[in-house]
């Protein structure tokens, strides 16, 4: 009886052990994604494969520390006496949308033509002082993490710039589609 049973036991262990091991091939994490924590599906090599859910409750007690690139700012020129050194006029569009910030699908990472057309509207915006901007974005979902990075951003660059991140107010708002860019307009 016990040589009867001994191969199909081994059997039963092996499917069960290739089982196993091909379901393996990818774990549930919880990760940060945009300094945001999250619960994903990664595989074995770090990919991701989705994200499950946010698990905003997950670093409580502890704090998160983004870097500050405002070490940075003392290389911009500034404006003496009323002159400027190397000013780039730029005219304002009567339309509502004054700027669109474009993003790659998926990330927060300023392009090289995102960074163009800041350098242009930080150098307007040196130019005529007391101008406030609301930068806006669309979601599907209010609450985006990649949304909430994207207005981070770009208010960190302008923060580089030299100006004052009290003058700009951001919106999130929901609709049925997301917009891979930021719209920056002037608040009236």
């Amino acid at each position: 009886m016990l040589n009867t049973n001994s191969p199909r036991f081994v059997l039963m262990l092996i499917i069960m052990m290739v089982g196993l091991s091909l379901n393996s091939q990818t774990k549930e994490a919880v990760i940060l994604y945009n300094t945001k924590p999250v619960l994903a599906e990664i595989t074995l090599t770090g990919n991701v494969n989705k994200i499950i859910k946010d698990e905003p409750d997950f670093l409580d007690g502890f704090t998160l520390k983004v870097q500050d690139y405002g070490q940075f700012i003392s290389s911009e020129p500034q404006i003496t006496d009323g002159k400027t050194t190397t000013a780039v006029l730029m005219n304002v569009p009567e339309s509502s949308d004054f700027l669109n910030i474009p993003f790659e699908s998926g990330y927060a990472t300023l392009s090289d033509d995102a960074i163009t057309k800041l350098d242009k509207l930080v150098n307007y915006l040196k130019l005529n002082t007391g101008q406030k901007l609301i930068m806006r974005t669309l979601s599907k979902f209010a609450d985006s993490a990649l949304n909430t990075n994207r207005l981070n951003s770009i208010k960190t660059y302008l923060k580089i710039k030299g100006l004052s991140p009290d003058s700009i107010r951001f919106e999130t708002l929901s609709g049925n589609v997301d917009v891979n860019e930021v719209k920056i307009s002037f608040e009236k």
